[in-house]
């Protein structure tokens, strides 16, 4: 009778690599990148700021439902994250979108998960090369 041998399954990353990956991925979905994308309005506003180019706020609400004040606290949400640039001139302020700084960190998010990976689900990447 032949016996073989079974060799050990691989071991993947311990339960405390799977803990602290969970809490380093909740750190960047709670950021305030990712907290400003999460409302609809925001988003609208980003894509007028796209459209129309630098815009000032009575113009950004004229293209959306909210009041002038409502839109303002958007775009403050949107300037301390980073996505929106704030210019004063005079009494108006204008806002545009900050396209370098929307690169900036989200390239950073990609580092951050590429780190994640190994520790929450390593294996082949499917259909795609690395």
């Amino acid at each position: 009778m032949r016996t073989y041998a079974h060799k050990p399954a691989p071991r993947g990353p311990t339960r405390s690599l799977r803990r602290k990956a969970a809490g380093d991925l909740d750190t960047i979905l709670e950021s305030k990148l990712f907290r400003a994308l999460c409302e609809p309005a925001r988003i609208e506003l980003l894509k007028l700021l796209t459209l129309e180019g630098r815009s000032d706020i009575a113009s950004l609400a004229r293209g959306v439902p909210q009041d002038r004040s409502v839109v303002s606290r958007h775009l403050e949400l949107l300037r301390s994250a980073g996505l929106v640039r704030r210019q004063k001139v005079g009494r108006n302020v204008f806002f545009e979108a900050d396209g370098p700084a929307v690169v900036a960190q989200l390239e950073d998010v990609l580092v951050r998960f590429r780190g994640l990976v190994p520790l929450c689900c390593p294996g082949k990447a499917r259909g795609r090369a690395t």
